[in-house]
């Protein structure tokens, strides 16, 4: 069976940094040696977790390493956004996502 780090690092080919991932996974509360099960799939902590490496790869700078080239066009970094905004949205996580809007009164003239 694959583990949550596996399925982590599977998002995307591009070479994210172990401490990356480990960061992450804490701050979402994630065990990165726990068996990869339909409950983790579909659960919070990994598509909080799933959607701060979408995040992180929207900002990703192009590499090159061990002569293999990783790089990202615009459309793909708003994908990767997109797709970690709907993550967001659909679990409730009130630190990312779409900014709420403000409403009240300002000023004495309207």
């Amino acid at each position: 069976m694959a583990k949550i780090e596996d399925a982590l690092k599977g998002i995307n080919a591009y070479p994210i940094p172990q401490r990356t991932i480990i960061e992450i996974a804490l701050r979402r509360g994630c065990g990165l040696s726990d068996e990869m099960t339909r409950e983790n799939l579909t659960g919070r902590p990994f598509n909080l977790a799933k959607a701060d490496i979408l995040i992180w790869l929207s900002n990703a700078p192009n590499i090159t390493q061990g002569g293999q080239s990783y790089s990202f066009t615009d459309e793909q970094r708003t994908k990767f956004r997109n797709q970690a905004n709907d993550l967001y949205e659909e679990f409730a996580d009130d630190e990312q996502g779409a900014p709420k809007p403000i409403y009240g009164y300002k000023g004495s003239k309207l």
